[in-house]
């Protein structure tokens, strides 16, 4: 048995001395040079940004000019595809039950896709789920506070990242007319900036007239002796109204940002429309009842009609647009970055957004919401804004609520002694046999220096909610005839 021991050992040994020997015939020494024009890479890299860094974005801020970052990354470009049915995360405790910082229904990444059809909604030629999403050095970053102190460091955040993304994040399976509540973006806490861009919509066909914030009142001269005043009756039999067609209308939105915790809707403000002309005259029955003060040759009541080409000029608004996150889908990310965290104060990630106006400030507390603060529980942020496209709405958009704020500025117009209606020997007969006004001229309301503001005007305001948009459509990234898979 002791021989056997022995026999390994001296079989180990000249193994040992036999490996040993192939080494040092395959090793070959190099000069300086060669070793200078050589290069290599690491697959992990470790960097630090300490509390007194200059590139520290928590360096100046008081309180918390402590916090240290320390950034763990892998070297390489990850290609992944991926479906979540439901992510969740931050639920329940400080916010109260079954309220979530993020809560997504049906989240998919993918490639980007190879074009685009003519709503702007994205394509691929051989299907989406053959596609893989770029993420190029992935990394995760823990922000430390006092990382000098080995008695009172401690761990404030961390964050899951990559310095570049190429992919299609969608939201949700569905395009629907309707916010929905299973489907979709719920709830997100977070930070999203969204570039400029443009889009029409159809106004609906509608009535005005009808409703008692539209009356219209204005001036009447008969024969050029007799002078009354008229307003409309909207609760009248005799007013049918006058129809309002439908208008495609072109608009421009500037960019703006997502920021903030548990939102579940963005809002765009001061988007500038103009209508160039409203037609007066768009249907057959179109008329006014209207009471006259005083009587004219003794009748007090009696109904008007526009004469063609009869229209408001140069309507200027001010639109508020209100859309539901459930119904944003499709966020593209073109090489730009991005990040998931979880903190337990509110914290600026080194790289994330500083609005210029924020720049140097020692609170985050006065920034504005062009910064990216992370804050406390779950936060999802995206570097660059996100190009959503142009936006159209699928279906005509009600614009009813500013026929209120027209009548208002059309009695401002139709108080100048310029717009009297004056009428003639025939209408003055009409009005007398048939108690029926006809305008003899188009009647023509010019509200641009009333409403533009670059005259001084106010424009009318309209708020837009939650509008079915053409480039939303969501493409499957499942194989087969699946939704969601």
């Amino acid at each position: 048995m002791l021989q056997l021991k022995y026999l390994n050992v001296a079989l180990l040994t000249l193994s040992s001395l036999s490996m040993s020997s192939s080494f040092a015939v395959t090793l070959k020494a190099m000069t300086d040079e060669q070793l200078s024009n050589t290069t290599g890479q690491a697959l992990m890299s470790l960097s630090y940004i300490a509390p007194t860094d200059q590139s520290n974005p928590m360096k100046n801020i008081t309180g918390a000019n402590n916090i240290g970052f320390y950034k763990l990354g892998l070297e390489a470009k990850l290609e992944l595809n991926a479906n979540i049915r439901n992510l969740q995360l931050g639920c329940g405790g400080t916010n109260g039950a079954g309220a979530c910082d993020i809560d997504i229904k049906n989240l998919s990444l993918s490639g980007l896709p190879t074009s685009n059809d003519v709503s702007g909604s994205p394509l691929y030629v051989d299907g989406r789920s053959s596609t893989s999403a770029e993420l190029t050095n992935p990394f995760m970053e823990f922000a430390i506070a006092n990382p000098n102190s080995a008695s009172t460091r401690e761990i404030k955040g961390l964050r899951f990242s990559a310095e570049k993304i190429n992919a299609l994040l969608t939201a949700g399976v569905a395009n629907n007319e309707t916010v929905s509540t299973t489907d979709g973006i719920q709830r997100l806490s977070g930070f999203m900036q969204i570039a400029a861009t443009s889009g029409s919509v159809n106004t609906a066909t509608g009535t005005f007239g009808k409703s008692t914030n539209e009356i219209i009142k204005g001036n009447i001269k008969v024969l050029g002796l007799i002078d009354s005043t008229f307003s409309s009756l909207p609760a009248d039999a005799q007013t049918s109204g006058i129809t309002l067609p439908s208008m495609h209308v072109g608009f421009s939105t500037p960019d703006f940002q997502v920021n903030g915790i548990r939102q579940s809707s963005a809002i765009i403000s001061g988007i500038n429309v103009s209508l160039g002309s409203i037609p007066l005259d768009a249907g057959p029955n179109n008329q006014l009842a209207v009471s006259l003060n005083p009587s004219i040759l003794g009748i007090d009541y009696a109904r008007v009609k526009l004469k063609t080409g009869s229209a408001v000029k140069n309507l200027n608004l001010s639109v508020d647009f209100a859309q539901s996150l459930s119904m944003i889908h499709n966020i593209p990310l073109t090489g730009t970055g991005g990040y998931l965290s979880l903190q337990d104060m509110a914290l600026i990630w080194p790289g994330a957004t500083v609005a210029s106006g924020d720049i140097g400030k020692t609170a985050l507390s006065q920034m504005g919401l062009g910064t990216d603060i992370a804050q406390k529980g779950w936060w999802m942020s995206f570097a660059d804004p996100v190009q959503l496209g142009e936006l159209k709405a699928v279906n005509p958009v009600d614009i009813s609520s500013v026929y209120g704020q027209v009548a208002s500025l059309m009695n401002a117009e139709l108080a100048n002694a310029s717009q009297t209606i004056n009428l003639g020997l025939k209408e003055a007969l009409d009005a007398l046999t048939n108690s029926v006004i006809e305008t003899p001229k188009a009647l023509v309301v010019d509200l641009n220096k009333a409403t533009n503001p670059l005259l001084g005007g106010t424009p009318a305001k309209i708020l837009l909610q939650n509008l079915q948009l053409a480039n939303q459509k969501v493409v499957s990234n499942c194989y087969g005839s699946l939704k969601f898979c």
